[in-house]
């Protein structure tokens, strides 16, 4: 009888209302907010078992690939980047290199693409409804939907 390997997907929105939302075959894991400093996010790599996942489960992290927009004021663009500094010498002190999806390919997938009137809090309620849609669990948050459905698009398009 063959046995299939586990297949553990860290899906992480870098932004500092984002969120980190793991799945396991698939199955959400753990739904977490932004870790808010460079300690907790180490904390919560070490609670998620990193460096040192167990044999026979295969393990990724897929980041959103994203940037600070000209219409990012000075301070805000700074702040973003410093977040993703943060999340990027994590990630390389566990030894992880992660996998980047832009958004505009995951919310693709999931035909997520954003209408030219709507708001940016009725596009990310739309990402939201589509995250609970799929997983059946109301604990995502307009914080972690976008981590979940990155994790998720990996593992459907990753075989």
């Amino acid at each position: 009888m063959e046995t299939k390997q586990k297949l553990f997907i860290v899906g992480i929105d870098p932004g500092k209302n984002g969120g980190i939302v793991s799945i396991t075959n698939g199955r959400i894991t753990d739904i977490t907010k932004m870790p808010p400093t460079p300690e907790d996010l180490v904390n919560h790599f070490l609670y998620l078992g990193f460096p040192n996942q167990p044999l026979g489960i295969k393990s990724y992290v897929i980041i959103e690939n994203v940037h600070s927009m000209p219409t990012d004021g000075a301070k805000s663009a700074f702040s973003f980047g410093k977040q993703l500094g943060n999340i990027e010498g994590v990630l390389a002190s566990f030894s992880i290199k992660p996998y980047r999806v832009s958004p505009q390919e995951w919310q693709a997938y999931f035909k997520l693409k954003r209408d030219s009137d709507e708001s940016k809090y009725d596009y990310k309620k739309r990402i939201k409804s589509k995250a609970i849609s799929l997983s059946k669990t109301k604990k995502l948050s307009l914080e972690t939907a976008d981590a979940y459905l990155i994790a998720l698009w990996y593992h459907k398009t990753s075989k």
